[in-house]
């Protein structure tokens, strides 16, 4: 006995497979790097990394020890540490690789510019900042080692610039061509009358902490 042949097999399994629902695919990492607005209302300075794990170097004004910083709403790590004396810098420990993935370039969106490394850049020569509030302005180092009393407390070890800023640029990166320098905490005066800025050396943080600094757009 002959079975009977199914030649309408093929637009049944067509038509099962239209009616499965679709695949939900995994999305891609963000890029997040020296320039990332954090929350609240901060800039990252530079990725850095240790071993494996990835970290972003800020100012204090990010967060303290413990807290949880995110950046568009999403997870981006840890605050682990802050530096004693006191320089305005931290360090956060980045747990959410789902979401993003370190860079080194800044911002890390556009990467106008990509860290080569961190060679520190001495006092005359130029200096140039990003923040997500007035962009890129530049200007000269003043002066090193510098101790400065700001509303929130002292801070030592400070470099003294030309470069303005203004509110919503906190923590966010001085380079030096391609040479990370360090990240902004403080300073007077603003973007359109000029004014002083200081950042705490980012050779410093990456010592104190046993970090290398991200280089390349990777």
């Amino acid at each position: 006995m002959r079975l009977p042949r199914f030649r309408s097999l093929p637009c049944l399994v067509l038509a099962l497979c239209l009616a499965l629902p679709p695949i939900a695919q995994a999305h891609a990492p963000a890029p997040l790097g020296g320039g990332s607005v954090l929350q609240p209302r901060c800039t990252a300075g530079f990725a850095a990394v240790s071993g494996a794990t990835g970290y972003l170097i800020a100012s204090s004004a990010c967060g303290r020890p413990g807290d949880t910083v995110r950046s568009a709403g999403r997870v981006v790590g840890v605050v682990v540490a802050d530096q004693v004396p006191p320089t305005g810098a931290i360090v956060i420990r980045v747990t959410n690789t789902a979401d993003w993935r370190l860079v080194g370039s800044i911002p890390p969106t556009d990467s106008r510019v990509t860290i080569a490394g961190s060679a520190e850049a001495p006092v005359g020569a130029s200096v140039c900042r990003y923040g997500p509030t007035t962009g890129w302005h530049c200007g000269v180092i003043q002066a090193k080692n510098q101790t400065v009393t700001f509303p929130g407390g002292t801070l030592t070890g400070l470099t003294r610039t030309s470069v303005c800023a203004e509110p919503g640029d906190s923590g966010g990166p001085f380079v030096s061509g391609t040479q990370a320098q360090g990240v902004l905490v403080g300073g007077r005066g603003n973007c359109s009358s000029g004014g002083t800025t200081y950042f705490a050396p980012v050779n410093r943080v990456l010592s104190a902490y046993g970090l290398t600094i991200l280089a390349g757009a990777s």
